[in-house]
């Protein structure tokens, strides 16, 4: 199986589901945002990452299209709400939500994007884990405002633990991933093992996967990233590089500037270079690709609790690319 062509081809049945079932409807003044937000490209790996683990328990993956559009949904909802709250002027080289239209009109989209995403999901006429299945996506939402309310708690605070980091970031990104997953598989009629299995897979790919994009708001290209490089610095978010060089500067300009970050609730561009200077000295983006890489050995550890098919076989390629993503 050339799964570069397999991906390509859930790729495109995810596209056209979002386009019937959203695009060109009325209210414009609605539609036209849910729209625009939704055709702004990206990966698409969580409904994608839906229907493999859907295919890795049954090896009948579009069984979980719907859900996996309801998942992404669900996830530029976050998106359009995240922007607003932060003032984000640009997501994927493009004007974000509220920028281009309005708060008001943003934050409508946001609330309808949910009640469009739950019509994705099954019934209990049409599925015998419709509960599980509807529990799981409402634990989802809740779990993504905890982990956002985190999010806003670190800015007004001048100190926050790893530990803090990372309980944020597991509520914040690595939750919906474990959500698309239990979702997928639940839908396929998993085992217990395979759920667990599969949860844990993507608990770890989704911390991993925050701080890499921690690590690429420093390092990536700003065209493929689609967003200033330094972003994080300027808005004076606690990421993971900004904690860990709190915890290991001992130079007296290094402690400064750290606290100038802090007492300011972030920086000027213009420190955006010394920032990035301050982490090359403290060896901090090997640390970062260190803690990534074990965050994925342990994922990768987890499939020998799955069957093997060519969808598992799948799974993996689909890790592998995420670890080595540029973007």
């Amino acid at each position: 199986m050339d799964f570069k062509i397999v991906y390509n081809e859930f790729l495109e049945s995810v596209e056209k589901r979002i386009k019937e079932y959203i695009f060109e409807k009325e209210p414009k003044n609605l539609y036209e945002p849910i729209s625009y937000i939704m055709s702004s490209g990206g990966k698409r790996i969580r409904p994608i990452l839906t229907m493999i683990a859907c295919g890795v328990v049954s090896e009948k993956p579009y069984m979980a299209l719907n859900a996996g559009v309801a998942l992404e949904i669900l996830h530029n909802f976050t998106l359009v709400h995240d922007d607003i709250m932060d003032d984000s002027p640009m997501r994927r080289n493009r004007q974000t939500v509220h920028v281009k239209w309005s708060p008001a009109i943003a934050i409508l989209t946001g609330d309808a994007m949910i009640g469009l995403a739950y019509r994705l999901l099954p019934s209990d006429v049409h599925h015998k884990r419709t509960e599980i299945i509807l529990q799981t996506f409402t634990n989802e939402i809740i779990e993504v405002c905890e982990g956002q309310v985190l999010d806003m708690d670190f800015n007004s605070r001048k100190e926050v633990s790893l530990d803090e980091y990372y309980k944020m970031i597991d509520k914040k990104t690595a939750k919906l991933l474990e959500a698309c997953v239990v979702i997928g598989a639940n839908l396929g009629n998993a085992s217990t093992f395979e759920v667990i299995a599969l949860r844990k897979i993507a608990h770890n790919v989704g911390i991993a996967f925050q701080i890499q994009d921690d690590l690429l708001d420093l390092t990536a290209d700003v065209q493929k990233l689609g967003k200033r490089i330094g972003g994080d610095i300027i808005e004076g978010k606690k990421t993971y590089f900004v904690i860990k060089a709190k915890e290991l500067a001992t130079e007296p300009d290094d402690i400064a500037l750290l606290s100038k970050f802090y007492d300011e609730n972030g920086l000027d561009e213009s420190y955006v270079p010394k920032m990035v200077s301050l982490f090359e000295k403290l060896n901090l983006f090997n640390i970062a690709n260190n803690e990534i890489n074990n965050f994925f050995d342990n994922a990768y550890s987890q499939f020998e609790y799955l069957k093997v098919n060519q969808y598992t076989e799948m799974l993996l390629w689909l890790l592998n690319s995420i670890q080595n993503r540029k973007f």
